[in-house]
């Protein structure tokens, strides 16, 4: 209250200064022809407590439009029925230019997203057509079952992930919401995913732990399988040996546990961010920084907390908290 009182005071101080100025002109004319100054007292208390009606007046003005503002900060839309009557040209001109601004950024808000939308077409377009001539060279490769072309397959499915990243990446990335959120089954999420990397497995002799679980979470059903797939991803490409696991508690806490190279102590705050590949991304030249940034993303979407444990030479932990989630059943 009284910040604002003497803001008011502060922006109205041109006009106090010209009072003061002309009662100081008059007392100094009253003076120089020895007119007695007390005269002048009546007419200048009169003049003060009217002044002072005029300015409690333009206060209370003053504070009902700061509010009316305050109300107005937080629209997403203006019009011009909604701002408060201008009361100067200087007023009615700074409206103007504002709900101009807002037009501007209406039709750019309008081209960004009709351009992120073809970005998405033309990405799942590309996928598309290219899993076709990928599905060829798969059957080819599986008329002779030699070493050479079991490595191409590998290499192939990796193609082919990396297609299917290209999309998950434009469709996170448009703030578009294509959330389908109801009670899945957790135990065929995983288990799709499972066989989905059977093959890798299979390859670099990796042994997979899964006991099952009859778990009942509440999410995103590609989604999840997305985060879930990436975590299995990166679990193999960083384990030449051992094991990877998949275990849901109580708590509707999923982890992959892995054996691999671990993760270093100074790169476990940045693995997440955008492109960063830390210490074992420059041993992996091939690694591109973007599938733990897209499962965060996806992991704050869905409104699950992922986290991660690691120790370098001994393995990483990821965990998906599916117990947390911001939304209700469809």
């Amino acid at each position: 209250m009284k910040s604002s009182i003497l803001r008011f005071i502060g922006s109205r101080r041109v006009i106090l200064l010209w009072g003061v100025l002309c009662t100081a002109v008059f007392a100094a004319v009253f003076a120089l022809y020895g007119i007695d100054l007390r005269v002048i007292w009546y007419p200048l208390v009169l003049c003060a407590a009217v002044t002072a009606g005029f300015f409690l007046r333009e206060l209370h003005k003053e504070r009902k439009k700061h509010r009316e503002l305050e109300l107005l900060r937080e629209a997403e839309n203006l019009d011009r029925d909604s701002l408060p009557e201008p009361e100067s040209r200087t007023e009615e001109d700074y409206q103007e230019i504002l709900l101009n601004m807002q037009e501007k950024l209406r039709r750019e808000r309008e081209y960004q997203a009709e351009s992120r939308k073809d970005m998405e077409d033309y990405y799942a377009m590309w996928v598309h057509q290219i899993k076709a001539p990928i599905a060829v060279m798969n059957v080819l490769l599986q008329q002779e079952d030699t070493a050479a072309n079991r490595e191409l397959r590998g290499e192939l499915f990796r193609v082919e992930q990396y297609a299917d990243m290209a999309l998950s990446y434009a469709r996170l990335g448009s703030g578009t919401s294509d959330l389908v959120i109801q009670e899945y089954e957790l135990d065929g999420i995983i288990r799709r995913a499972v066989r989905k990397y059977a093959g890798q497995f299979i390859r670099k002799k990796i042994r997979l732990v899964y006991e099952g679980t009859e778990v009942s979470v509440l999410t995103d059903e590609k989604w999840l399988s997305f985060i879930i797939e990436q975590l299995l991803s990166n679990a193999i490409k960083y384990t030449a040996e051992g094991s990877v696991t998949i275990r849901v508690d109580d708590r509707k806490r999923l982890t992959v546990t892995d054996t691999g190279i671990g993760i270093a102590p100074e790169d476990l705050p940045r693995i997440f961010e955008k492109g960063y590949t830390g210490y074992n991304g420059r041993l992996d030249k091939k690694s591109t920084g973007i599938g733990l940034y897209l499962c965060r993303m996806a992991a704050e979407r869905l409104g699950h907390k992922l986290t991660v444990e690691s120790e370098p030479g001994r393995g990483s932990s990821f965990t998906i908290d599916l117990d947390s989630y911001p939304y209700q059943a469809e």
